[in-house]
Parts: C-alpha cells; sequence; structure tokens
C-alpha cells in the first residue's frame, strides 16, 4: 500500500495536537496548514489499522525515511493506492436463544490461502458461516482517501495536501523491490542515510554507485545481497538488491537535491519493477581475491 503521513508541526498554538476529531473540530477543525509531510513510500500494509501498528512498533523494513514520532491521535494518513482487493467475504453466525441464526461480525480477505483456511476450520470446530467470494467485484479492502487518526478508530475527511509542509532533506526518489519510484526526502545526515538502506533500522553500510551519464547517483546498501535482501532493479549487468535512492553529486564532495526533469526522467527510467529471483541475485554478489 503507498501512503502518505501527516503529523501537526511546529507552535500549537490552539492545542491541537494529539487530541480526538470532536475536539479538534470544536477547535477549528482539521487544518492542513499546520501540518508537516513526515513519509511517504510504500508499507506492508492491508488497512489504516496496519499502517497504526506499523508506525506504532517500527516493524515494517519499507520505514526508514520516516520522520515522525510514533504514529497518534491527530495524525493524518492519505491512503494513496496499490490497495488489495477483497477476494472474499465470511459472515460470522451463531445461534440465539430461540435457535434463529444471527449476523455476527464479517471479515474480508485479500487471499484465496487465508480464506479457505477459515472456511476449512470452520467447518473443523463446527462454526456456522456464510462465504462468499467476490474477486470478480474488484473491491478494494480499503478507500483511498485522507484518514485522521481518532480516539478509537479513524476519520475519512478532506484534507488539501498541497497546505501542508514538506519532508527534510534531500529530494530524491525511492526505489523498493517490486515497486515503482516514488518521490521523497531524505535528511543529508549519515544515520539518516543508513537508515533509509537499512533492513530493519541497522548501521547500514552506504554504497555510491554513478552508473548515470549525469551528475545522478544511486544509493544503496553495499552489503543489500550478503545479507538477503530482495532483488531490486537490473541496471546494465548488475543487479540492485534492497532498497535504493537516486540523488545526485553536488560536485564537491555532498549530495543534492534532484531537479523536476531528473524525477520525471528516472521515474520513467525505473517505473516498470523487475522480477529477479533469490538466485539470482546472489548469484550477482561477486569477491576478488589477490595474491600476495
Amino acid at each position: 500500500m503507498r501512503i502518505n503521513i501527516f503529523q501537526i508541526d511546529g507552535e500549537d498554538n490552539a492545542r491541537i495536537k494529539f487530541e480526538n476529531y470532536k475536539r479538534t473540530l470544536e477547535l477549528g477543525g482539521v487544518d492542513p496548514s499546520k501540518y508537516k509531510s513526515v513519509f511517504h513510500g510504500y508499507v506492508n500494509a492491508k488497512t489504516a489499522d496496519d499502517v497504526y501498528n506499523i508506525f506504532n512498533g517500527f516493524r515494517d523494513s519499507n520505514i526508514g525515511t520516516y520522520q515522525g514520532h510514533s504514529l497518534s491521535i491527530s495524525d493524518v494518513v492519505e491512503i494513496v493506492d496499490d490497495i488489495p482487493e477483497i477476494y472474499g467475504k465470511i459472515d460470522f453466525l451463531y445461534a440465539g436463544e430461540d435457535h434463529v441464526g444471527k449476523v455476527g461480525d464479517t471479515v474480508y480477505y485479500t487471499d484465496a490461502e487465508s480464506f479457505n483456511a477459515e472456511i476449512e476450520e470452520s467447518q473443523d470446530c463446527g462454526r456456522p458461516i456464510r462465504a462468499e467470494i467476490i474477486a470478480d467485484q474488484h473491491m478494494k479492502l480499503t478507500e483511498p482517501g485522507f484518514y485522521f487518526c481518532d480516539s478509537i478508530g479513524w476519520q475519512k475527511i478532506n484534507f488539501d495536501k498541497t497546505q501542508t509542509a514538506e519532508m527534510d532533506g534531500i529530494r530524491m526518489l525511492m526505489i523498493l523491490p517490486h515497486h515503482p519510484p516514488v518521490e521523497t526526502y531524505v535528511k543529508d545526515e549519515l544515520d539518516s542515510l543508513q537508515l533509509a538502506v537499512s533492513d530493519h533500522g541497522e548501521d547500514a553500510l552506504i554504497e555510491f554507485t554513478y552508473p548515470f551519464d549525469d551528475d545522478c547517483i544511486i544509493l544503496g546498501n553495499e552489503e543489500a545481497k550478503l545479507n538477503g535482501m530482495e532483488g531490486n532493479r537490473r541496471l546494465g549487468e548488475s543487479i540492485y538488491a534492497g532498497p535504493i535512492f537516486i540523488t545526485r553529486d553536488d560536485g564537491v564532495g555532498g549530495l543534492c537535491s534532484l531537479t523536476d526533469e531528473q524525477v520525471l526522467k528516472y521515474s520513467e527510467m525505473f517505473a516498470e519493477p523487475h522480477d529477479i529471483s533469490p538466485e539470482e541475485t546472489q548469484a550477482d554478489v561477486g569477491f576478488t581475491f589477490y595474491g600476495w
């Protein structure tokens, strides 16, 4: 799922940070100009609740560019796209005292394996259910849009993100395995760059390569293949693994932001994810030994 996250930034004179939706409305409503972007990218989530759990437990390897606090009340999550479709739904039934079936919870499943496993388990334990495959309806599990994190659950809201402040740092293109590029920002600090290319927040070894004919470079993880990270993109005769970032060499030993033209150029160049097997990725690991 591709998402953006916004959090209240700077002086909070109205004291609306960490307030629930009802209280926020009483204090004037959700004002985008008071918010700042803290994340752009893909996460292994299916619902807004999954996003909440990820950004409270930091359990996803794809959030190394996150610049915010633990996801909390008053934060806004934009669910953009790559939303899973519903494969099937199961109504869990129970019998009342009059032995008339009553409808309980309805659970939606996005894959056949978990859907069929629940049916089998319910049959084994005698749990009454009503199951229906609805894959042909192409229903999304969650609607795209902006969601306000409330005391309990989420409120879908109108939110003009053009009024929000952007993330801190250098403008880059983040490219993850299986996904098209996403424009994001990374602070020009060693620990931020290491975290961006890490697997799960470890002190990663940064690698810069210069495969292009302009001043753009690829920032990656030097040990990605050794650590078993997924193959990402083929470029020439090489395979890049793990998260990679397209950025610029400023010519004096530092990094600088991509231009609009470069964002467009490399977004198109890397638009299609590559299907790279673990075996192919590992075969690209090479060592050179020198005799003395």
